[in-house]
């Protein structure tokens, strides 16, 4: 199972994760979110970052300018929260996570159908399917319980599934065990005082880990 870390916005959180071993560093670009960063500090915080560690860049309704310099400065993947523009699904070169904010199972179904209801050239762009809380890094889980349909689904419309949403070392383990992500991502809950915790990050990384 892969891990990402997401919201890194210093040089030694990169180095947390190098040490760590994490398989993905997100980098967040929206105003709005205390994590935001500009492209050129993540490039300098992924200057930290070791090869193998894959850099997403997370962003929310994202507009074409903004996409293609994320492409020209080397990211490897686009994160998009709330909605994706067909024109940028035409023109971006990278593989694309589509990020659904659930507050219940069905609108995690809408989502699916407006996805696979894309051509066939645009929907092969999607390579994974961000399952996260109602509120985009609101740090909360959308409900377990009412989205018991979800375990044992390891894909989604022929996709990777990425569980992200309020985990933590004390529950990933539960999330893991209802629904066999690919991926699982956590951001708040590796967190400090002051940004990205070590011993948070070793401590949810060990969790997975010992799960598998």
């Amino acid at each position: 199972m892969k891990i990402k870390i997401c919201g890194i916005t210093k040089p030694q959180e990169a180095r947390y994760l190098n040490e760590a071993g994490a398989d993905y560093a997100g980098f967040v670009f929206f105003a709005k979110s205390k994590r935001n960063v500009t492209v050129d500090e993540a490039l300098a915080i992924q200057a930290e970052l070791h090869p193998s560690i894959k850099r997403v860049a997370v962003m929310v309704a994202p507009d074409r300018r903004l996409v293609e310099r994320i492409e020209d400065a080397g990211f490897d993947i686009l994160q998009v929260h709330q909605s994706i523009d067909r024109e940028i699904l035409e023109h971006v070169h990278i593989p694309v996570w589509f990020a659904v904010n659930i507050a219940d199972e069905v609108q995690l179904t809408e989502k699916i159908k407006f996805l696979e209801e894309l051509p066939d050239v645009l929907f092969g762009k999607i390579e994974a399917i961000v399952v996260d809380g109602a509120d985009y890094g609101s740090g909360k889980t959308f409900d377990w319980q009412q989205s018991e349909g979800i375990r044992g689904r390891r894909t989604f419309a022929g996709r990777k599934f990425v569980l992200a949403g309020g985990l933590n070392e004390e529950n990933v383990t539960e999330g893991i065990r209802r629904f066999q992500p690919d991926i699982v991502d956590v951001s708040s809950g590796v967190e400090g005082m002051d940004g990205k915790d070590q011993d948070k990050i070793n401590g949810f990384i060990r969790k997975v880990r010992d799960y598998e």
